[in-house]
């Protein structure tokens, strides 16, 4: 009998025995690991393309949808903010994270996650168009930071880069820094719902610290909020340690593809402190009170 008649013998015994002779498809589950180490590698459409063919497989998995909003989130925070499109395209932008977010906490109403990333594309909203401009939005912008941090997320990526509950500190951090705490005047406060908190946003900073000791972005922010701190209330040593903070950075590994935006950043606020309390990675923040009344 010939090799290829004999191959030929083998496929059919195969077939009629009821073995596949070809290998499955990867599973919902082997799709959403690849995509994360895709994610981990700064590949975010190849790690787009395995969350979609998991969507295929299982459009209920909530976690789908939050990781291709960070994937969004991500191609557009490693582009610095000098060269980022106009304030009304990232509005447009971000609202497609929302919606992405929005499916997840549709699907999963107590995954933090899911809070976390409708939190993150609604405070890089308000910091594309101005915050002052998004007050509206602020009281249910600090709710749902607040939720998140209650349901106490555990995701945690293998080198650190990415850590639910720390990411959720890190971004009341900044709400309470780049919130301006002359929103707390009696009738102001009545209209907006909620105010910025100097001392609450070094309190988030440290806790996100103290999870990633080694995030540059967290230590950055800790060292901005310091120094607002400083700033704010004369607190010369303030000032110091917030400023030893952003020094550290220089000597941090990069792990993310905004690290070394954070890194310049941090060089930036190191030689303009004044920047300090209205610094945002998207854009500097207008904060006095004489441009809310205008």
């Amino acid at each position: 009998m010939k090799k290829r008649d004999v191959a030929i013998f083998v496929i059919m015994g195969l077939f009629f025995t009821g073995v596949s002779v070809f290998a499955e498809g990867p599973t919902c589950d082997e799709l959403v690991e690849n995509s994360e180490k895709l994610w981990m590698e700064d590949e975010f459409d190849a790690s787009d393309e395995a969350l979609d063919r998991a969507r295929k497989q299982c459009p209920d998995r909530a976690e789908i949808y939050w990781r291709k909003a960070r994937n969004a989130y991500d191609r557009m925070e490693s582009v610095d903010r000098e060269e980022k499109p106009s304030s009304e395209e990232l509005v447009k932008f971000y609202r497609k994270v929302e919606d992405l977010a929005e499916k997840c906490i549709k699907l999963a109403p107590n995954d933090g996650n899911c809070l976390l990333w409708k939190g993150i594309a609604m405070g890089r909203r308000g910091t594309s168009q101005g915050i002052l401009k998004a007050l509206s939005e602020a009281d249910e912008l600090e709710e749902v930071f607040l939720k998140a941090v209650e349901l106490k997320p555990q995701y945690r990526a293998e080198d650190g880069s990415a850590n639910s509950l720390g990411d959720a500190y890190n971004a009341l951090g900044q709400f309470y820094r780049v919130l301006p705490e002359w929103l707390c005047t009696f009738g102001i406060k009545q209209v907006v719902g909620t105010c910025g908190d100097i001392d609450k946003s070094v309190e988030y900073q440290k806790k996100a610290v103290s999870r990633e000791p080694q995030r540059i972005e967290y230590v950055k922010e800790l060292g901005i909020s310091l120094i607002c701190r400083g700033q704010q209330k004369d607190r010369p040593q303030d000032i110091e340690e917030g400023k030893n903070y952003l020094k550290k950075i220089e000597d941090l590994p990069v792990i993310k593809p905004s690290d070394p935006i954070d890194k310049k950043h941090a060089r930036m606020i190191l030689e303009d402190p004044s920047m300090a309390c209205g610094y945002s990675r998207d854009a500097q923040q207008e904060q006095s009170r004489e441009s809310y009344d205008d």
